[in-house]
């Protein structure tokens, strides 16, 4: 009678383990891309939502005003409660997205009059062509814009156009060099 007896085996070779380590590399070089993609893509978004929403106000208060001077932005605290107001002093920048301030937004809107460039809020700002028009920017943050976040404008002249063109600023008529239209 012979007794064989077995050496049982625990754990994981150094092959295995090196297996498994690059197949969590491979998963994450492809996640990590794809995940930041999306960010940029959802703050695009609702960058784009807040200006057509900004847009349907301005309409609004027009149609009551018969001018755009004098025009606050709606928003809404957490209670449920409206007030009329710009998120900075300037009385031109809403941040994106609701609830953001100077350090933490994803996008800075910035609301002038169409011809002066100047705030809308003040209802006397003493410009005859003030209140005609306006013209909406929404530029990304600095974390966004290395990953190709679009500036984005819109206008009461019919402009709606996005691009990855830095150059582009509030006094600009479009969105420049590789404008697309959203």
């Amino acid at each position: 009678m012979r007794i064989q007896s077995f050496k049982q085996q625990s754990g994981f070779t150094l092959i295995e383990l090196m297996v498994v380590i690059m197949i969590v590399a491979i998963l994450a070089a492809i996640a990590v891309p794809s995940y930041r993609q999306f960010v940029v893509r959802n703050a695009e978004s609702q960058a784009q939502a807040s200006m057509q929403q900004l847009e349907i106000e301005l309409n609004r208060w027009r149609a009551s005003a018969l001018t755009y001077k004098g025009f606050r932005p709606k928003k809404l605290a957490s209670d449920g409660t409206a007030t009329y107001a710009y998120d900075a002093a300037d009385n031109k920048t809403i941040y994106v997205p609701k609830g953001s301030n100077n350090t933490n937004f994803s996008y800075l809107i910035t609301l002038v009059d169409g011809n002066t460039g100047n705030t809308l809020a003040p209802a006397g700002t003493g410009y005859s062509t003030a209140g005609n028009s306006w013209r909406i920017l929404a530029q990304p943050n600095a974390s966004l814009e290395g990953s190709n976040a679009s500036i984005l404008m819109t206008s009461s002249t019919g402009v709606q156009c996005k691009s990855k063109d830095r150059t582009v600023t509030i006094a600009s008529t479009d969105c420049g060099i590789g404008k697309e239209n959203w």
